[in-house]
């Protein structure tokens, strides 16, 4: 059996590429920030359901043969954040159609233009690797979320509810031609 890894990508000022265990220092502590924290839900995640993430990051690839990436500045080889996709299998109405995008940078990294370089980069690969729509879901209230989403062509399909909270599904039509798709 043949362990499928993430590719890595590279962007201007980028480097996207495989999780590893070596990196569960830098996603706990993204997981952890206030900000975040507050974006997603309000509850601070512990250690153990951190590890259930970053297993579940790396697991994706070997199991669907796409999932997220640990996203690094190449000037500084700092973490910034996770980018990728996944089937989640979430417990929500209607169900998610495609494989959900979802994205987080770390506090310092917003407002660099970061999330739109690494989101061009994926939203790339998925358009020649998974020859599929896409979807992801953003709280209500996390309108950076939902106004980077809208410039890359995911729409608003429906309001629903997860864990008790709003959010917002959008779509992501497969394009006509994916390799003019991000140009």
């Amino acid at each position: 059996m043949v362990l499928q890894q993430a590719p890595q990508l590279e962007t201007e000022r980028l480097i996207l590429k495989q999780f590893t265990l070596e990196d569960f220092p830098a996603l706990q502590a993204c997981w952890t920030d206030p900000e975040m924290v507050k974006i997603n839900g309000g509850e601070v995640p512990t250690g153990e359901a951190v590890w259930a993430r970053l297993l579940r990051y790396i697991g994706h690839w070997q199991a669907l043969g796409y999932g997220y990436w640990a996203v690094f500045e190449k000037a500084t080889n700092l973490y910034i954040g996770a980018f990728g996709f996944q089937d989640a299998h979430r417990n929500i109405e209607p169900a998610l159609p495609y494989p959900e995008a979802g994205w987080t940078l770390i506090a310092q990294s917003r407002g660099k233009g970061y999330a739109n370089e690494a989101l061009e980069a994926i939203l790339h690969w998925a358009d020649t690797s998974l020859s599929s729509p896409l979807c992801c879901i953003i709280a209500t209230d996390n309108q950076r979320s939902s106004y980077l989403a809208e410039c890359f062509n995911f729409q608003f399909d429906s309001d629903a509810y997860y864990h008790g909270k709003e959010i917002r599904l959008f779509i992501r039509p497969f394009p006509s031609n994916p390799r003019q798709s991000m140009s």
